[in-house]
């Protein structure tokens, strides 16, 4: 069994990445970071120094999961480009449930250790037909 490695890199989302290096976190050229940049898929954080472009680390994690993608599926920069929205999206939707979830209140557990009633609420309209059994 082949052994593989895994880069390791400690992100604070807070912090920024160069535009080289961001490049390189990605596997991405530098052409076609700046492609993206023109798609508007990526927004540097200050976007009249263009010699030496800034970007939010936030980016890194779900450009790099677009780029697997990419690679997996043989898809061209653009599609890449729509699929880092969508994949902002889903992570923006994800916290919000996360923050959700974390006010709700703590519910008694009924069998099997599932709340009552909001793993299978009541449904409205016709019962589901099941087989007599004979």
């Amino acid at each position: 069994m082949p052994i593989t490695t895994h880069e390791w890199i400690r992100l604070d989302e807070r912090g920024m990445v160069a535009h080289a290096e961001l490049a390189q976190i990605c596997r991405l050229s530098l052409a076609e970071l700046d492609e993206l940049v023109e798609y508007g898929a990526l927004l540097p954080l200050a976007p009249d120094a263009a010699s030496q472009r800034m970007f939010g680390a936030a980016a890194v994690p779900l450009l790099r999961e677009a780029v697997e993608l990419r690679q997996r599926y043989d898809l061209d920069l653009f599609t890449v480009s729509l699929l880092l929205g969508y994949l902002r999206r889903i992570h923006h939707l994800e916290q919000q449930l996360h923050e959700l979830q974390a006010h709700l209140p703590h519910l008694p557990h009924g069998l099997h250790g599932q709340p009552p009633d909001l793993v299978h609420p009541p449904r409205d309209g016709p019962a589901p037909w099941r087989e007599p059994h004979a």
